[in-house]
């Protein structure tokens, strides 16, 4: 790694949540066990928080997009610009407006097909309407993966800006929460607590953050993904993985020195099993205190950045949500400890980033 990676912004929004690094913070520290949370983004809220034009051409998730990239760039106070790129984790993309399209023809040939809703039967539509929002003019990538489509997003932007290629980079997930697409995959084994919203992380090598006086929030040390063998969408017998281990070789950081996790578990009891066993055959699992958030927001592409600005968090403030003070062996973590966020997927993708507290 050539350069330092930090984090200088964050911006978010969620049934639960809506706001920028600070929000995300006050939010944390309060979460308590909730019996219930709500399940969608009220629909008028959202159109608040974009002008009319916007309200009325973004289908729900640009508008998500949007809302939460605006957001982390303001709370950055870093402008769009021709060195900002963008990268979109999603596991579904915008598949409600296709499936809406497709009913169009069926319906009424093609007469029915809306060019209002084209645009959004492309996986990369919320990547479009967020460059142009936010006049992100350099790189721009769109990830589609399952369960881990928001972590892989902030390690790859994370690579490139270590690698000298990118200065800074707005980097994140976004999903929208669907019945049809919630029942199909539970068809296929996939049984997780679903949920809906965006989360943006902006990324910049420690260099670019420093020439403009920038207040990092997190380091990004190490980050790695590898692949599992497996069935598609389905889980694998394997635990050995080298994604941890070169995570943790980047970050020049030994396994008993990871103090806390966020995991992806989200309820899907044969993946939350195998994301288990992959961890103990790393050397992180046991001892090391854990949260994965999914209960309190519900699984989504989004849920995996929030995860790694939660992670920036937990290693300021040397605790994870939920309680005032973790244990790990009996002692406390305090400020500065690092942790790792994991992501394991259906199908065997697997990722890997090692947070720690923002340079001195």
């Amino acid at each position: 790694m050539k350069h330092r990676v930090v984090i200088t912004g964050v911006g978010t929004i969620n049934p639960a949540l809506h706001g920028d690094s600070t929000a995300i913070a006050s939010w944390l520290a309060g979460l308590g066990p909730r019996p219930e949370r709500p399940r969608r983004i009220d629909d008028r809220a959202l159109e608040t928080l974009l002008d009319g034009t916007e309200a009325r051409r973004l289908s729900r998730p640009c508008r998500m997009s949007v809302v939460s990239a605006r957001a982390a760039l303001a709370d950055a106070g870093l402008p769009g610009g021709d060195s900002l790129g963008l990268v979109v984790g999603t596991e579904m993309g915008d598949l409600r407006s296709t499936i809406e399209f497709a009913d169009g023809y069926l319906g009424s040939g093609p007469s029915g097909c809306s060019p209002l809703l084209f645009p959004n039967t492309v996986m990369n539509t919320m990547a479009a309407a967020t460059t142009i929002a936010v006049g992100a003019r350099a790189l721009s990538l769109t990830l589609n993966a399952p369960t881990v489509a928001g972590e892989l997003a902030v390690a790859y932007a994370a690579g490139a800006i270590a690698a000298g290629r990118m200065d800074a980079v707005l980097a994140g997930g976004v999903d929208e929460l669907d019945a049809l697409c919630a029942e199909m995959l539970s068809v296929l084994g996939d049984r997780g607590d679903r949920g809906e919203g965006a989360t943006y992380l902006v990324l910049e090598s420690w260099e670019h953050a420093r020439a403009r006086d920038a207040r990092p929030l997190g380091e990004i040390r190490g980050t790695a993904w590898r692949a599992l063998v497996a069935r598609p969408h389905g889980v694998g017998r394997g635990v050995t993985s080298r994604a941890v281990a070169s995570a943790l070789g980047q970050a020049r950081c030994a396994p008993s020195e990871i103090a806390w996790l966020y995991s992806s578990a989200n309820g899907d009891v044969a993946r939350d099993r195998w994301e288990q066993g992959v961890l103990r055959a790393a050397g992180i699992a046991r001892g090391r205190p854990g949260v994965s958030l999914t209960e309190t927001v519900g699984h989504h592409a989004g849920l995996g950045a929030l995860r790694v600005a939660a992670a920036a968090w937990s290693t300021r403030a040397g605790r994870l949500p939920g309680d005032p003070l973790e244990r790990v062996g009996g002692d406390a973590f305090g400020p500065g400890a690092p942790g790792l966020v994991h992501g394991l997927a259906r199908g065997g993708t697997h990722v890997a980033l090692v947070v720690g507290p923002p340079p001195a």
